[in-house]
């Protein structure tokens, strides 16, 4: 008779209800009431009763409660917060709450039919396919990787279940800490790899600037024979339009921190020394590059070389002081003109090229041309 009544007094507990989340992550973390119960800042006489009472939902805990429990499991506080989802109807629901504030609704696909979050909420958002497809690419990735193999033993796949049930009940703040370490470990390698560069071109520069001035001496004599000097920076910016078009990759942005805000230089451009040693063609172009230097350091331009590196890749870099920018402004300032021309982005014909090339040609020369050296800014 006993156990007849104290099955009658039993209280039945959905496993959708908050009183079974709680349960579920405490045994998932392998605490018993009472320990989960002393985490959570209650005295040890009452703590395995009060926890109880939460899990058999005799009590709901309120909202320090409910931060003290998520933060005692150490899962998300919304892991707590959903509603019971066991019930049909509930999930009904739910799911109409969904549709009605991020877009979740049924679609057709031959016989088949899906959800999708697109289209517009009842507080005037619009939604699309990929405002959400990071939390589906990290859910789907998860479920993939715990998923039971047909190899796994019982313990294994038990493991994968317990993975996956802690990792959805810390979403989302485990992938963003996950994220955030990525970021600091890229940082770190990053300021390694900056630091690893300057050493490279430091120990390495005397002997790269003798290996490039070795390779361009028997190419000199024919280059400067067939040069004409320039005094424009339209001249100089067409002799680099023509070494990218011989297909000589010209960095635009600086290898190494040299350049970096506060830097008292000017980069002008950057090219990899490798590329130029190992092709006799590249290296004429070049030579070319470098009588147009002697002919503006001639005039006065202030323009100097050195050895920089990137990913312990060398480059030859020139630079000039900040107050001489205004001999190289055009080619920074039209950059990406120039790269339209050589490439010819959205053109299809010889006249729609020509017609690029006229405009780019009245932008860095006549009026808004600069004859070396450009007037210093003090």
């Amino acid at each position: 008779m006993p156990h007849k009544k104290e099955e009658s007094e039993r209280i039945f507990v959905s496993w959708g209800s908050l009183g079974a989340k709680i349960k579920k992550y405490r045994e998932l973390r392998g605490l018993t009431q009472k320990q989960l119960g002393m985490l959570c800042g209650f005295s040890a006489t009452t703590a395995d009763v009060r926890i109880g009472q939460y899990e058999n939902n005799k009590k709901v805990p309120r909202d320090k409660a409910l931060k003290d429990l998520a933060r005692a499991l150490e899962i998300d506080e919304s892991a707590l917060l959903d509603g019971d989802m066991l019930f049909l109807n509930n999930i009904y629901h739910a799911l109409f709450d969904i549709e009605d504030f991020h877009g979740l609704h049924p679609v057709k696909k031959g016989d088949t039919y899906y959800l999708e979050f697109s289209g517009e909420t009842v507080l005037n958002r619009i939604v699309t396919r990929k405002d959400y497809s990071q939390f589906l690419e990290d859910w789907y990735e998860m479920r993939e990787k715990c998923e039971p193999e047909p190899s796994d033993t019982k313990e294994q796949i038990e493991q994968k279940r317990k993975e996956y049930a802690l990792w959805r009940g810390e979403y989302p703040n485990n992938v963003l800490q996950e994220a955030a370490e990525r970021r600091d470990a890229l940082r770190r390698m990053n300021h390694l790899q900056a630091e690893m560069d300057i050493l490279n071109a430091q120990v390495k520069s005397e002997e790269e600037l003798s290996r490039i001035d070795a390779a361009l001496e028997p190419v000199m004599p024919s280059v400067k024979e067939n040069y004409t000097p320039i005094t424009l920076e339209s001249e100089f910016i067409y002799i680099v339009k023509e070494m990218i078009t011989g297909h000589i990759g010209i960095e635009r942005t600086a290898p190494d921190e040299e350049f970096s805000s506060g830097s008292q230089f000017w980069h002008v451009l950057s090219i990899r020394t490798e590329e130029l040693l190992n092709d006799e063609n590249k290296l004429a172009l070049f030579a070319k590059l470098v009588c147009a230097v002697e002919t503006m350091q001639s005039l006065g331009v202030q323009i100097e070389r050195s050895v920089t590196s990137r990913k312990s890749e060398l480059f030859i870099t020139y630079k000039c002081p900040n107050s001489q920018y205004l001999n190289f402004n055009n080619l920074s300032k039209h950059w990406d003109d120039m790269m339209d021309v050589i490439t010819g982005k959205g053109v299809f014909n010889d006249t729609g090229r020509q017609y690029m090339e006229n405009k780019f040609r009245e932008m860095i020369t006549g009026d808004n041309d600069v004859r070396f050296p450009a007037k210093e800014v003090q």
